[in-house]
């Protein structure tokens, strides 16, 4: 077992480090860096490097770590974002949404027992063969600090769509239809066969050079399409399929999306879930944003990642479903390792937490979770949750 004191953390500036031990991954190190400005930028004769890991057991620090239950009986919750833009020393506000519940909702870090709604009214579909799981409201991200983007997974594959969404200055809820404006849909066509849906993740990205919003889609499993749509003047346009994911990384299910928060080196992060059985196949993709080439990917050693996030001291987090059995999911730190002299990853488990769907930190370092747990039986009975994750003293921050 590795101590996190004997291993660094895959941050935004470690994994340049160990990419500069092989000798044919340079020019990967100079892009991931982000030297001169750069973005990833594979070559034509370049293979993207895949890092076969074995991991009999998993390194477990549950112990070191608090989980609180702040909400629970929620209806299937997914993505939780943070509100950008509040004052130093103020409560941050966490959006989710409920998706079986087909509405987003919010909280303040400072009376967190206090669910208010945000949008209300979308529309929910059962996922396919999993009838217990409901998709309404999924993926979510913040455009500004007062324009919320909403991944769609009710209206249906080629007709889900990303809706933006203006908060009111008096923090009343919306309407599912009072929307600022929306990209989508995806419909079928030459480059997805039978269109795109279920929009899991989103992250934006706005610097100097790219500016996009990135949606995860459920879509088109034979591609696995991760979506692009432009970002300018706070509105977003012109979705369409940027990566096809699959044929990238040779598995299933884009399942999480995130953007390195490093300066100058935005690269992004896609995970694979992988398919639904016993075995750890999730892998991790890094990609230039404004190419979509192929840098790095590498095993996660996890079973069906479902969603990734930065710490603010830089650290990865990742949040494993595991389809196959509830009581194996969890949430983990990514810590950089070696494996025959390559570069991989060590997945650290710092909760156990049944079906968890969505990681977002708070200012105050807490990680914030979302979780369906697992379907309470023929009841009716919601038994989704949100968790707070805090560090133990004497433990290092997260």
């Amino acid at each position: 077992m590795i101590s996190r004191s004997g291993a660094k953390a895959l941050r935004s500036s470690a994994l340049p480090k160990y990419l500069c031990v092989s000798a044919p991954l340079r020019g990967i190190f100079l892009a991931l860096t982000g030297v001169a400005g750069c973005y990833c930028q594979a070559s034509a004769q370049e293979k993207p490097a895949t890092e076969a890991v074995a991991h009999a057991e998993l390194a477990d620090e549950s112990g070191q770590y608090a989980v609180e239950t702040l909400a629970e009986k929620l209806d299937n919750p997914y993505a939780v974002t943070l509100r950008p833009g509040t004052p130093n020393g103020g409560p941050d506000e966490l959006y989710f949404s409920e998706s079986g519940a087909g509405r987003v909702a919010k909280l303040s870090t400072a009376q967190p027992s206090e669910l208010k709604p945000v949008v209300t009214d979308v529309p929910v579909k059962p996922l396919g063969d999993k009838p217990d799981y409901r998709l309404g409201p999924l993926g979510l991200a913040f455009l500004t600090p007062t324009k919320l983007a909403v991944g769609t997974g009710g209206l249906g594959m080629g007709k889900d769509v990303v809706r933006v969404y203006a908060l009111p200055d008096d923090g009343s809820p919306l309407p599912f239809d009072a929307l600022d404006h929306a990209v989508g849909p995806v419909e079928p066509g030459k480059r997805s066969r039978i269109g795109q849906g279920v929009f899991l993740s989103l992250a934006k990205i706005e610097d100097s050079v790219e500016k996009a919003l990135f949606v995860a889609s459920a879509g088109d499993p034979d591609e696995g399409w991760l979506l692009k749509a432009k970002l300018a003047a706070n509105r977003l346009s012109d979705l369409q399929p940027f990566i096809a994911t699959r044929k990238a990384s040779g598995v299933a299910s884009p399942s999480a999306v995130a953007i390195n928060p490093k300066p100058r080196s935005h690269y992004l992060l896609v995970a694979q879930a992988g398919d639904r059985g016993a075995k750890r196949d999730s892998t991790l993709g890094f990609y230039g944003p404004a190419t979509g080439s192929l840098a790095l990917n590498i095993q996660t050693g996890l079973y069906d990642v479902s969603a990734l996030a930065y710490s603010p001291s830089g650290d990865l987090y990742a949040a494993d479903f595991a389809w196959h059995e509830a009581a194996a999911g969890g949430v983990y730190r990514l810590e950089a390792a070696e494996v025959d002299g390559l570069q991989s990853v060590r997945p650290v488990k710092i909760a156990a937490v049944e079906r968890p769907t969505g990681l977002a930190f708070a200012s105050d370092g807490a990680l914030y979770v979302t979780a369906f747990g697992e379907p309470a039986g023929n009841t009716d009975q919601p038994t989704g949750v949100l968790l707070r994750i805090a560090p133990r003293e004497g433990t290092p921050k997260l």
